[in-house]
């Protein structure tokens, strides 16, 4: 490891900071969380001081290299100042922020690794052998050699080891194409004495010294592989080996050895079984939207000229049915994209319970690619799945995306190929692409889908309390699916006894599941990654019932120091907690919408199950209390 700043070294010599330099670099412009960190450092047994000694780490790094730190706390999305390398906080741990990745070795070997198997791929064979022999010259030693690694850093460097041996293969292979074998010759050796289980290199050295008319030295090769192959792993050389041998006693003038194996992550041509298909079923009852999904057909489904490939995101409001609009679209689309279709859920990614690389690397499971074969870091699984879907035609749903850094490490690398993503932050999507965002239905269009969970049952009720049951849905399928789905499961019911129970009991509409979800559910997903700031300013939205605020009575009641007011609102009005109202000529007013608000007081009262009226007594003071069920924490509490 070493690391240079203008021209100065300035690689931390403490064994430790260099162990989480080495795991923040090989995730540059990812977040690694402070649970990964301290399983690198301490494994399963850390200290009791484990957060601060790792906050004392973190600021170590930031001096001795000069690392912006952005803003404490800082929002998913937010970037340091342009051009200049920086240690971000995030929620739940830290991301190191690099505008030119390409100033890692690591990651400019895999770039230029790239570049020369697209020229080999367009039969540019001299140029190819050239870029990767550039590659490879970045290397001095080993990968981590000089660094103490835990389990992440050991997979990486087994990891980046091999991707090394693969890139010499694949050039000593061009190499010998060239005829160029006396020049390589000394190359392959030194590669034969450094691996002398590798088979490729072997069969590769034998070539080359045949047809520099050393017979006795390729046959000697063949002896010292099988010999290491025998005592070291019981194994016979492979067929291929063998064969070569025979071909080399024979003295075949057109010798050209064993071929390279076609790597399985990058093919070139159709695969032999069929694409995957993970799509959920449609949904049935689906009801309206039919202006969004023309609009989302035509971009994604026509054909183009242009090469770019082709994205789409959904936003809108807890419970307004992205993920159904989604898997309705990609159905309609589904004959279009005739090498597979994907669905990747990231909710358990946002809930923490799962890692973006694992939720990757099953994806490339589904495509046929065995998970041994996969390497570990989310960079390696991205170009790995980029590769894979290059010359594809395949669709991928993206469900539940938190941040654009999400959408990028799934994005497919074939201009043939699709993107839909449900966001639930509007703020951070990405900069191309269309964006699509779905309102609330209709009157009409609720009493349609009402009419189509409820089934036969729907017109046997009294209109009057099917009326007031969807007002009190207003417009969200998600509580009108439950509304309907609770009166399906309680035949003895009627819709006017629901909304009786309705009206003096608000919890129960936001806790009736329709599906795995209900509103309270994914009101709090919403609410859950909210920066202290906006989480403080949502508090005090929530403090009376007046119904809209104007940014002047914002300021006016926001502590001083929490942030800008109008930035804050703008922030919250994305994540679609709060709704803004504009009016021609008159300054726009803001207003939490009902249900969201009556979710809201509940889960920052942190109440039990119990029957709360209306939620209107809830203060801005009340953040949670010692036992309750949900309690509401600050983010950006680690430094």
């Amino acid at each position: 490891m070493r690391v240079r700043r203008n021209g100065e070294d300035v690689t931390p010599s403490a064994p430790k900071l260099r162990q989480v330099l080495a795991l923040l670099v090989l995730n540059a412009n990812s977040l690694v969380s402070v649970d990964q960190l301290c399983e690198e450092l301490w494994e399963d047994r850390p200290p009791l001081s484990a957060l601060t000694t790792l906050q004392t780490y973190i600021y170590q790094l930031r001096r001795r290299l000069l690392l912006a730190t952005g803003q404490q706390g800082a929002p998913f999305g937010s970037r340091p100042p342009h051009g200049c390398p920086a240690l971000l906080t995030r929620v739940g741990g830290y991301e190191l922020r690099l505008d030119d990745k390409q100033a890692v070795d690591a990651y400019r070997f895999e770039q230029l690794t790239e570049q020369g198997m697209a020229q080999h791929r367009t039969g540019a064979g001299a140029e190819a052998a050239r870029t990767l022999k550039e590659a490879l010259s970045l290397w001095h030693g080993g990968a981590l050699v000089d660094v103490i690694t835990g389990r992440r850093l050991s997979a990486w460097s087994t990891q980046l080891e091999e991707r090394r041996k693969s890139v010499q293969e694949q050039r000593f292979s061009l190499e010998l194409e060239l005829g160029r074998h006396h020049a390589v010759l000394d190359e392959l050796a030194e590669a034969f004495r450094a691996h002398p289980t590798h088979e490729a290199f072997a069969g590769q050295l034998m070539r080359a010294l045949q047809r520099c008319g050393r017979r006795p030295d390729a046959l000697n090769t063949f002896r010292t592989l099988r010999s290491h192959l025998v005592e070291e792993l019981g194994l016979e050389p492979s067929a291929q080996l063998q064969r070569l041998h025979q071909e080399v006693l024979a003295d075949r003038g057109h010798l050209k050895g064993p071929a390279t194996a076609k790597a399985e992550t990058a093919p070139t041509g159709r695969r032999p079984v069929p694409g995957p298909a993970q799509l959920p079923a449609d949904i049935g009852d689906f009801v309206g939207r039919d202006r969004e999904l023309d609009q989302l057909e035509t971009f994604l489904g026509s054909e183009r000229s242009s090469t770019g490939m082709r994205v789409v995101e959904v936003h809108g409001p807890p419970g307004v049915g992205k993920s159904a609009f989604a898997v309705r679209a990609a159905h309609r689309l589904r004959p279009r994209f005739p090498d597979g279709q994907l669905f990747i859920d990231l909710s358990a990614v946002g809930e923490g319970s799962q890692q973006l690389a694992d939720v990757l690397s099953a994806c490339l499971g589904a495509c046929g690619i065995q998970r041994e074969k996969q390497p570990t870091g989310l960079d390696e699984l991205s170009r790995l799945f980029r590769t894979w879907t290059a010359d594809r035609r395949v669709l991928v749903v993206v469900d539940d995306v938190l941040t654009a850094s999400q959408i990028r490490a799934v994005l497919p690398g074939g201009s043939g190929c699709a993107v839909i993503t449900t966001n639930r932050y509007r703020a951070h999507s990405l900069s191309t692409g269309r964006k699509i965002v779905l309102p609330a239905l209709s009157a009409q269009e609720s009493l349609q889908l009402y009419d189509r969970v409820a089934g036969e049952r729907s017109r046997q009720e009294d209109p009057a309390a099917v009326h007031e049951l969807m007002g009190l849905c207003e417009g969200l399928p998600l509580a009108i699916r439950a509304v309907a789905g609770r009166l399906t499961a309680r035949p003895g019911w009627s819709a006017a006894r629901l909304a009786v129970r309705l009206r003096g009991n608000h919890r129960m509409l936001l806790e009736l599941p329709a599906g795995t979800q209900s509103l309270m559910t994914t009101v709090a997903a919403s609410h859950r990654h909210l920066p202290g700031p906006s989480q403080e300013l949502l508090r005090l939205l929530l403090q009376r019932e007046r119904p809209r605020w104007s940014l002047d009575e914002v300021i006016a009641r926001l502590s001083p120091g929490t942030g800008d007011a109008e930035t804050l609102l703008e922030y919250l009005v994305d994540v679609h907690l709060v709704r803004e109202h504009l009016a021609p000529g008159a300054e726009p007013l803001y207003s939490v919408p009902r249900l969201t608000r009556q979710a809201l007081i509940l889960l920052l009262r942190g109440t039990s199950v119990g029957d709360v009226p209306n939620g209107r007594t809830a203060t801005a003071g009340v953040v949670g209390r010692a036992g309750s069920r949900v309690t509401l924490m600050k983010a950006g509490t680690h430094r």
